[in-house]
């Protein structure tokens, strides 16, 4: 690398020189010198490889499915629901951390529970919350100080920090793995967790940031005040990690994306290349000038040259005014042309293997990221995708449950087991048949065939059962309907009767509903237009008649539906 570029062989047979280590690469210069480094390389790599960014966000959402309530209080599943997944958007939360882990190796999570911070007077006992004050803060020596509203004595004042069950403000706190120490033993497998407090939150302490002063935990304050770094508690903070050999220090893991770090560069050097010769050689530069002959019938022996090229110019002038100007010469006019061929040197089939490789070295199949992954066509593929992610699920899950119990802890409830659901192949339609086929010979329940399809087995029921409510109910409106008509029509009759001077005639109100009967099932047989017309008709002959038809039509159909119901129900789903 120092102006010599032979490569003599040393007295021990290894090369020296320019190249003397065929194991080292010139990107290796750039490799991260500590595990910080490399995390800031990893997101590096995250945020400028395509190919990168899009398989390492969709790796860590896949996993992420709904989850699962087992408990036998509806009122706590319902509680911890709305909690999990309306207040906290603990889904959000476990892709986030699975980010966390397939870009660092590591991920680290803590609780933030609300409270509501008090100072009080060391005179009079006076307290009131610190937002209704006007106070002054000491950032080296995490003092507050006030003039007493009660008794108008001013100095120190006392801190006191009161817990509020308030779900809506707990928070689930990410931390940067850039910031985290930790100290491991190896033997019992503990660690202990240290925090360095970012630059820019101890800048604003110092400045008075009193919305930061006011909501920042005392422990915290302390620990800026005194410039050392923050310890959290014995299971205040869940970190997980990703596998890594047993010689890489076990208290971190190590990130995934590590081995695409000098196959990134590589690729970079490609695209670096090509857009070099896009620059240079894609648009080519014509040339204009007299076209030699063989002979003294030179035109460069006897043309002005000074007057030919401002002749050419004149002339290309106006051919871009007018393209169809016609320029006269009184030689031939040749055309060479420089540049032009960056097509024939672009490198895209070395780019192309070179992002290849990335996604081989994550571990991804190729159609993951760029779609056309299904499991007709690649369920051993898609297979193996779910065991390379079981250890990432596997500390999702206890993420969630450490979450769930930490949530449970603090508002006082009992605490319920949650979890994420199994992966589910969609498309897998030979899997599904096989459970329906399960849940018919009575092997499976509703409730795993409902989760397998990923039905909502409670909701479902809800829904039965408003239907059914709303279905009876109308038919019972239906039955009083019609009692009110048949009475409505017997006494018409009646009146009929009476009109025609009682000459003997009596009205069968049974006959009467027999017939509508009859012509209601009559009409169910018929398509809209048909039935229509023969409505229209019927009403015309005979009004009586139709009302009571309308009525029976109504009844058929809502019996109809009934029986469709039914059959559901008792089939346990469809």
């Amino acid at each position: 690398m120092h102006g010599n570029h032979s490569n003599p062989i040393g007295t021990d047979g290894a090369h020296i020189g320019a190249y003397p280590d065929p194991m080292r690469l010139w990107a290796h210069s750039f490799s991260p010198r500590s595990l910080k480094q490399l995390f800031r390389w990893t997101e590096y790599l995250y945020y400028n490889s395509a190919q990168i960014y899009a398989g390492v966000k969709k790796f860590a959402e896949y996993p992420i499915t709904e989850v699962n309530y087992l408990s036998d209080s509806d009122k706590l599943t319902a509680a911890y629901r709305r909690l999990l997944e309306d207040i906290l958007g603990v889904k959000r939360a476990l892709i986030r951390s699975s980010l966390d882990l397939q870009v660092y190796g590591n991920a680290f999570c803590s609780m933030h529970f609300p409270f509501k911070r008090y100072l009080k007077c060391g005179s009079c006992s006076y307290e009131a919350d610190i937002h209704s004050l006007d106070f002054k803060y000491k950032p080296d020596s995490a003092t507050f100080s006030m003039a007493c509203p009660e008794c108008e004595h001013s100095g120190k004042v006392e801190v006191k920090d009161k817990l509020i069950l308030e779900p809506e403000k707990i928070n689930i706190v990410r931390w940067d793995p850039k910031l985290v120490d930790i100290t491991h033993n190896p033997v019992t497998g503990e660690s202990e967790y240290y925090l360095t407090i970012a630059s820019d939150v101890k800048s604003k302490i110092f400045n008075g940031d009193k919305h930061l002063i006011s909501t920042m935990p005392m422990s915290m304050l302390r620990t800026i005040a005194e410039d050392q770094l923050f310890k959290f508690n014995r299971g205040e903070i869940f970190h997980m990690k990703a596998d890594s050999p047993a010689g890489v220090d076990s208290g971190w893991g190590y990130p995934p994306l590590t081995s695409t770090i000098h196959l990134f560069y590589h690729a970079s050097v490609l695209r670096k290349a090509n857009e070099s010769i896009a620059l240079e050689r894609i648009i080519p530069m014509r040339v204009m000038h007299p076209q030699p002959v063989s002979g003294n019938a030179d035109p460069i022996l006897t043309l002005s040259m000074s007057k030919f090229m401002a002749e050419v110019e004149d002339n290309i002038k106006k051919w871009r005014r007018d393209p169809n100007h016609i320029m006269m010469a009184p030689v031939a006019v040749g055309v060479s042309q420089v540049g032009g061929e960056g097509r024939a040197l672009m490198v895209d089939a070395e780019i192309n293997r070179a992002e290849d490789n990335i996604i081989a070295a994550m571990g991804f199949p190729k159609e993951f990221i760029y779609g056309g992954l299904s499991f007709t066509g690649s369920s051993v593929t898609l297979r193996m995708l779910e065991n390379q992610l079981e250890s990432s699920t596997f500390q999702l899950n206890q993420l969630l449950h450490w979450i769930t119990s930490k949530c449970g802890k603090f508002l006082g409830w009992n605490t319920i087991k949650t979890e994420l659901g199994d992966f589910r192949m969609l498309d897998d339609m030979a899997q599904k048949q096989m459970a329906m086929n399960l849940f018919q010979s009575g092997i499976v329940s509703k409730t795993t065939l409902a989760d397998y399809h990923g039905i909502d087995l409670d909701e479902e029921r809800q829904k039965l059962k408003n239907e059914t409510l709303t279905d009876t109910r109308s038919r019972k409106e239906l039955e009083m309907d019609m009692a009110e008509l048949e009475k409505d029509l017997s006494q018409q009759a009646r009146q009929m009767a009476a009109q025609q001077g009682g000459m003997g005639l009596t009205y069968d109100q049974q006959a009467v509903i027999g017939e509508a009967d009859n012509i209601a099932m009559q009409l169910m047989q018929m398509d809209q237009g048909t039935r229509k017309s023969q409505l229209s008709s019927l009403q015309a002959e005979d009004y009586v008649m139709y009302s009571v038809v309308i009525q029976r039509l109504e009844q058929l159909q809502l019996d109809q539906k009934n029986m469709a119901v039914q059959q559901m129900q008792q089939g346990g789903m469809m």
